[in-house]
């Protein structure tokens, strides 16, 4: 691979990480202290510890049988092994893209769609469902957190006010996603405006620089969401299919959250289930929004911890040791999957799919 072609970083997504470290630094220096955050570690149980990041690793495998659960239901055949790379592939842009996490899941759809030779839309609706799936789960826990919250804890209104919040726009997200996907009037409405959109920009702007048939890409647009669609209504059709992938799905939430389950134990500090939740379902709704930041998520982390009655120092250092988990981990493991998905596109290998003659 040359390094014209080899994937790699954007300079934007190092200004983004590295902004966020510099928030988190400061947030450490200034409101915690270094030295009790070090004291701590230095206590904690690395077996302990090390079965953190196999529990992630099994919350990541679920995950891919889920999607691969929902691919089956919608005749989309795809083997286990290229269903897991591509769920790292895609976690690799939810690690370094800010935005309301759709990146990792359409990145890997295009890759699968690309590289497989199956029907975009059906890919697409299966990547649709299975964030449907997790988001109905997130907002579930949130509820339950709120609920566990405001019956066990004294805290002021304006955290009480703040989880409401986030609440509301973690449903109102799921309605939006829920709505688009059921509805083919609005997606085709919203294609419409699409291409009235850049059919005037390109009249006066640069943007008439090229080619650019609006016809060709409005036929081609409609092809693919009348694919999407059928996938989704096959899928909501057939709600017996989704029991699999719903428990798939369950399984790896409880991975997840076992990963600050295990946190907490390395160092020595039993920990309510409650607080977990509460704390998994707050950074996973804002992470739903959009608003799930390098830095800002871990002052978020271990404020909220605090508040819960965590120890100030304690709950940077679980935070910390869990991010590292949960976002560097899966940064490098994820980078190595994205250079590979990589690899096998420029040699022009098919996903799943042997190759004619063997």
């Amino acid at each position: 691979m040359t390094a014209a072609t080899k994937p790699s970083f954007s300079k934007k997504i190092y200004l983004f990480i590295g902004f966020g470290l510099l928030t988190l630094v400061f947030y450490l220096y200034y409101f915690v202290g270094t030295m009790n955050i070090a004291d701590i570690v230095k206590r904690a149980n690395f077996l302990v510890y090390a079965s953190a990041f196999i529990a992630f690793v099994a919350s990541v495998f679920f995950a891919s049988l889920t999607w691969q659960s929902l691919l089956g239901n919608l005749a989309v055949k795809v083997k286990m092994r290229r269903v897991f790379l591509l769920m790292w592939f895609g976690l690799f842009f939810d690690a370094t893209v800010p935005e309301p996490g759709w990146s990792g899941d359409l990145s890997k759809a295009y890759m699968l769609a690309k590289t497989s030779g199956e029907d975009a839309g059906r890919i697409v609706a299966s990547v649709v469902s299975q964030k449907i799936i997790g988001m109905v789960i997130t907002v579930v826990d949130l509820v339950i957190g709120l609920v566990l919250l405001a019956l066990n804890y004294l805290v002021s209104g304006l955290v009480l006010i703040f989880i409401a919040a986030v609440l509301f726009l973690s449903i109102f997200s799921l309605a939006i996603v829920w709505y688009l996907s059921s509805k083919p009037k609005a997606t085709g409405r919203i294609l419409s405006w699409i291409i009235s959109v850049v059919t005037l920009l390109r009249r006066v702007t640069f943007l008439r620089r090229g080619h650019w048939d609006a016809e060709e890409f409005q036929r081609g647009a409609e092809e693919f969401l009348k694919d999407f669609h059928e996938g989704i209504n096959t899928l909501s059709a057939r709600p017996k299919t989704l029991v699999r992938p719903v428990l798939y799905s369950l399984s790896s939430w409880g991975f997840d959250v076992s990963v600050v389950f295990l946190t907490f134990a390395s160092l020595g500090y039993p920990i309510p289930v409650d607080k977990v939740l509460i704390i998994y379902a707050l950074t996973g709704s804002l992470q739903i929004i959009g608003i799930s930041l390098v830095g800002f998520t871990e002052v978020i982390m271990s404020g909220a911890y605090t508040i819960l009655g965590v120890p100030a120092a304690l709950s940077l250092s679980v935070t910390l040791l869990t991010r590292i988990v949960t976002l560097w981990f899966k940064l490098i493991v994820s980078y190595v999957a994205f250079q590979w998905a990589g690899v096998e596109v420029l040699t022009g290998r098919k996903l799943g799919r042997k190759k004619a003659g063997k």
